[in-house]
């Protein structure tokens, strides 16, 4: 179909033309109508967590490349499981510091080390580079690796290094490219993945990108997958390639998306302001198109990362359903898939990849598929509003639940309780897997702003977990036909138990990312501003909001004795639930141990801050260590109770 302005095609005719002129009367409207910036509302510190898990959890892997449970974001979804749960508590007390290398369109990262220093790819930037690393504190630049290849590698992946216990390697795939970096900047190796070069870049822009790397334990392997689904297989140690071509993901592309929701003069306008921020595309591009399409899986085959499942290796893939099956063979899929793929390394290298099965939905899917903890069940959301729970063994629906509107990235998959967490724009949806059924248990709407008249909150992103509670992304604006507009945006922090928004700071950027968690509990952001690019068109003239910024912005913790007390009042609840389990389920307590001891960790690494800032006495935080170094002698399944209480009486040191 071609596009012939304001969003009119010929064949969509006369509608999408008064469709357009409504849209041009809501613009007027809301110049009318509207006439403030949202107000973040105040939130007084949060008291202390009092979540608990119940029973025994879901088991990770102990593979010692992976470092699990993940104590922060190692890769897109912060594990291989695309899990978005981290270990340690999140900060309660969050403030808006500083932006970095704001020039950057970052759709995928920040990752991390286990020191905090940050590793992303830009998305198309004007300066040749494909990887940046960052340190915590200030957001300088640490170093950079340049390339010519443009269209980005997703998030790196950072994995602990066998060869060097204590050291790590951060890994970035691109199309035609892929490297392995130490974390001073140090390169490993530096290989082709068997893709030729991409073309020069082009509004096109998901065909080219790669989505990044998962790691394949069995193998000791990793795996990249790109938008065109091309999919490649590097050894860890020295990046050989080890299939003999890429494997194809089955399937076609997706239909083109139909005329936007948006006026043409406005979208446009959306576009001159992207462009500075993807300086790489040609100035005639249509990048807010090129971003749509990506984010809302138009016009592509692969939009979404994959999962890896380190207990069996089998990979997930969410893409779309090969040409045919929808019942016509016109090179365009109407269906979406989950694939499972397995890679067979019997008599290699060079290795094979085939597929065991795959799920098709109606609809398509913009969420990448989730796996539980011990691998059992696969969770995606689906374009119709659907949350769906797979087994694994076969690709059959188990359950699936009407959630009310389309699911954002991928599902927020707990270790305990069988807690899930599906985000949409109009709330986070808290979802118990009982097993035969999903059953919701709360559902928050955004509450972090007084919004203006003729305004509301709304979610933006998915969900981030931690042990003391759910991290989420909102903002408050007018919404335009089905686009939302945030004048306004920051993050928050919800109440695992009842949903409640427990604390919410006020920022500077919209991500489309995950919520990246660094290893002290902070809340990195890679800004890819799209809804805020469309904001800013509309009333960006008017003064009501800021104009749109690239670059990673960070959510600092403030108060980091509170830090202190929920690591230590979380490591309470989880070491008595394991002591009270370990004789049923010996390997979730031992995966409690893990989890512990990174509590114990972090409240070590807070407590510099918190003595530094004079929110706790140096003497204070020496009866606290007190109890955290007695705690830790006791971490052993028969002692875990003794844990529990020296833990619980490092929480019971703060009032509140």
């Amino acid at each position: 179909m071609e596009r012939t302005g304001c969003g009119k095609t010929r064949k969509a005719g006369r509608l999408a033309a008064t469709g357009c002129a409504r849209l041009v009367l809501l613009v007027a409207a809301f110049v009318v109508a509207l006439g403030c910036t949202p107000t973040p509302k105040p939130y007084a510190p949060p008291g202390k967590t009092t979540w608990s898990p119940e029973g025994c959890r879901s088991v990770p892997s102990d593979n010692s490349v992976l470092g699990l449970p993940a104590e922060f974001f190692r890769g897109l979804h912060a594990d291989m499981a695309n899990s978005d749960e981290v270990a340690i508590a999140l900060a309660p007390v969050l403030e808006f510091e500083w932006v970095a290398e704001p020039l950057f369109y970052i759709a995928e990262g920040p990752t991390f080390d286990r020191r905090g220093n940050l590793y992303f790819s830009p998305i198309l930037p004007a300066e040749s580079v494909i990887l940046v690393s960052l340190e915590p504190e200030t957001g300088a630049r640490r170093w950079a690796v340049t390339g010519t290849n443009l269209y980005g590698g997703g998030a790196p992946l950072v994995l602990d290094d066998p060869a060097n216990p204590g050291e790590q390697i951060v890994y970035l795939g691109l199309y035609d490219r892929a490297l392995a970096i130490r974390p001073d900047g140090t390169i490993v190796w530096d290989v082709p993945t068997g893709l030729p070069a991409p073309p020069p870049p082009s509004e096109g822009l998901t065909a080219y990108h790669c989505f990044g790397l998962n790691y394949h334990v069995q193998a000791d392997a990793l795996v990249g997958i790109t938008g065109d689904g091309n999919l490649y297989v590097l050894d860890r140690g020295t990046g050989a390639p080890l299939l003999g071509t890429p494997f194809v993901v089955p399937g076609s592309p997706s239909p083109p998306r139909p005329g936007g929701t948006l006026p043409a003069d406005i979208a446009a306008k959306a576009n001159a302001a992207l462009l500075p921020l993807l300086g790489a595309l040609p100035p005639q591009a249509n990048a807010y198109g090129a971003i749509a399409d990506v984010l809302l899986g138009f016009n592509s085959q692969v939009a979404n990362y994959f999962a890896v499942d380190p207990h069996s290796g089998r990979i997930w893939v969410a893409a779309t359903a090969p040409d045919g099956e929808d019942g016509t063979v016109d090179g365009v899929s109407e269906l979406g898939a989950l694939y499972c793929l397995e890679l067979v390394t019997a008599g290699g290298p060079p290795y094979t990849v085939h597929e065991l099965f795959h799920t098709s939905f109606v609809g398509g899917s913009a969420s990448s598929p989730a796996l539980n903890a011990d691998g059992t069940r696969v969770y995606v959301g689906d374009n119709m509003g659907h949350l769906i729970a797979v087994d694994s063994n076969d690709g059959s629906k188990i359950w699936e639940l009407d959630v009310g509107a389309q699911i954002y990235g991928s599902v927020g998959v707990a270790s305990d309780n069988g807690e899930l967490y599906a985000s949409t724009a109009q709330a986070v949806v808290k979802v118990i897997d009982t097993g035969a059924a999903g059953d919701e248990v709360w559902r928050t709407t955004a509450d972090g702003y007084t919004p203006g008249i003729g305004q509301s909150n709304y979610n933006l992103n998915l969900a981030g977990i931690g042990a003391n509670g759910i991290f989420v992304h909102a903002g408050a604006g007018p919404i335009m036909g089905t686009t939302p507009l945030p004048l306004s945006l920051g993050v928050g922090l919800l109440d695992r138990e009842t949903g409640k928004t427990l604390y919410f700071a006020d920022g500077r950027e919209e991500t489309v990312s995950a919520m990246s968690t660094g290893p002290d509990g902070a809340l990195y952001l890679g800004h890819s501003p799209l809804r805020r690019a469309a904001a800013w068109a509309v009333f960006g003239g008017l003064g009501w909001t800021r104009p749109i910024t690239g670059g990673v912005g960070k959510y600092a913790a403030r108060r980091n004795h509170l830090v202190i007390r929920d690591a230590a009042c979380a490591g309470s609840a989880r070491a008595a639930n394991a002591f009270a389990y370990a004789g049923d389920c010996p390997d979730s307590a031992a995966a409690d141990i893990r989890q512990v001891r990174a509590l114990i960790d972090q409240a070590r690494r807070a407590s510099v801050k918190a003595v530094a800032d004079g929110d706790i006495s140096p003497d204070d935080w020496a009866l606290l260590d007190g109890y955290f170094a007695l705690a830790e002698t006791a971490l052993s399944p028969g002692t875990l109770d003794v844990a529990a209480d020296y833990l619980g009486q490092a929480c019971e040191f703060f009032p509140d």
